[in-house]
């Protein structure tokens, strides 16, 4: 626990700081959905859920490293924050933008409390501080990924039926191979 919230500060210390510098490029978002699936599978099996990961053709403009971190924290908080039922990964196309959601059907976010869960150590369903339920770090990170790559994060989500995050990307120029 110690180890992932030094893990977590020094991520969020460095994206204060300016000190992260992206790498934007064009890349095939198959990348990033294709390594959520890899690591996640496991786990979301091990809870007896039902973890979907639609594939997609589209090339998207973002640093790889840091859109796939930002995907993998919002899968760790479904599976962690979602019981029973499935959680689904995939793109939605819109113009010139692709937005890469992951939804679930876990416990949901009552709406005035939206903004809040982007702050740091803020855990809704966590009251006693269960370090088992993670440290509230994941999503400030997402709020402040988003941020440095121009890639806007929406939320919806009604409690007791689920939450949808999605991140808006640009679409990339077409590889050639």
């Amino acid at each position: 626990a110690m180890e992932n919230l030094f893990t977590g500060l020094l991520d969020i210390s460095k994206l204060d700081a300016g000190m992260v510098k992206p790498a934007v490029e064009d890349f095939p978002v198959s990348n990033v959905l294709n390594a959520v699936q890899v690591n996640f599978t496991p786990q979301a099996e091990e809870k007896g859920l039902k973890l979907h990961v639609v594939a997609s053709s589209l090339n998207v403009r973002s640093d790889a490293v840091i859109l796939e971190r930002m995907i993998a924290n919002l899968v760790a908080n479904a599976v962690r924050y979602t019981q029973i039922g499935k959680i689904l990964v995939g793109c939605r196309r819109r113009g010139k933008t692709t937005a890469i959601v992951v939804c679930d059907t876990g416990i949901g976010i009552p709406a005035e409390r939206n903004e809040e869960i982007f702050q740091e150590f803020v855990q809704l369903s966590n009251p006693e501080r269960d370090r088992t339920k993670g440290l509230g770090l994941g999503l400030s990170i997402v709020k402040r990924s988003a941020d440095l790559l121009g890639h806007p994060i929406t939320l919806r989500s009604k409690p007791g039926r689920g939450s949808c995050f999605a991140i808006t990307v640009p679409i990339g120029a077409k590889t050639l191979t």
